[in-house]
């Protein structure tokens, strides 16, 4: 039945506009489609203005998803710059950039595992650095990886320094990652809020790296020397990028005391 009147209803319209002339069936069809049809035109129109609109959303949402990668990469390679940028002179060796991968052994004696090994030219003892001061040594290399021993593990020592008078003694740290310099004798020019630096005793570092400030003087129980508890500049457990510098220190003075 409501087939039938659709059909009855579409002959009526195409009857009434064949009658006339052909400016009153022009008439007739304006009149059709400004009335008749314009809610069914509309409908169409919005629905395809729709169509268009979500197109061009989606158009506009993998622009802003690529400018968005483009940001952070931007962001990735800005931090980096900054964590090259060093407060302190590190002479003319090349260094590079390594990203913390991983870590190795107990919670309080963690070693870092980065992402630079043999491919990359690191060699067992190359010190370890950040923006801020000294973070440890190499001590073993694969290919594309190695392993840091960090300053406030229990094994790591340090041939330190005073930087107002070069007072000479040795940083190590207890397992609770309590860093001191020993081996100060009693009445020595030592005083809290000193900075301690790398000393040309060192084996690893050059000398004059930053290594932390004197927070504590501690009487040794043999009342010869005494301890200075050091606050480091670098928290090993906030990095996630860190410094190779490509040094190694010269030795010969070893064999050439050995042969004398």
């Amino acid at each position: 039945m409501r087939k039938n009147l659709t059909f009855i209803l579409f002959l009526i319209l195409a009857i009434f506009l064949s009658l006339g002339d052909h400016e009153q069936k022009i008439k007739k069809a304006n009149f059709l489609s400004n009335y008749i049809y314009y809610p069914f035109i509309n409908s169409i129109n919005k629905i395809e203005s729709l169509f268009k609109i979500k197109e061009k959303n989606e158009a506009l949402s993998l622009k802003l998803a690529k400018q968005t990668q483009k940001v952070i990469n931007l962001e990735d390679e800005l931090q980096n710059f900054r964590k090259t940028q060093l407060d302190f002179e590190t002479g003319t060796d090349e260094f590079i950039l390594a990203d913390i991968i991983g870590y190795h052994g107990n919670f309080k004696e963690k070693n870092f595992i980065l992402n630079k090994g043999k491919k990359d030219r690191i060699k067992i003892n190359y010190p370890i650095i950040s923006n801020n001061g000294i973070v440890g040594k190499i001590i073993s290399v694969s290919l594309n990886y190695s392993v840091v021993l960090p300053l406030d593990h229990s094994t790591f020592k340090l041939g330190v320094m005073l930087k107002r008078t070069h007072l000479q003694g040795l940083m190590e740290s207890d397992i609770y990652e309590n860093t001191y310099m020993t081996l100060i004798k009693q009445g020595s020019d030592i005083n809290l809020g000193d900075t301690i630096v790398t000393s040309n005793i060192s084996t690893i570092f050059p000398k004059g790296y930053p290594v932390g400030t004197v927070t504590k003087l501690i009487e040794a129980p043999d009342k010869v020397y005494m301890n200075a508890e050091i606050s480091t500049f670098v928290n090993s457990a906030c990095l996630d990028q860190v410094i190779i510098i490509f040094y190694e220190k010269d030795k010969k003075y070893e064999s050439e005391s050995q042969n004398n």
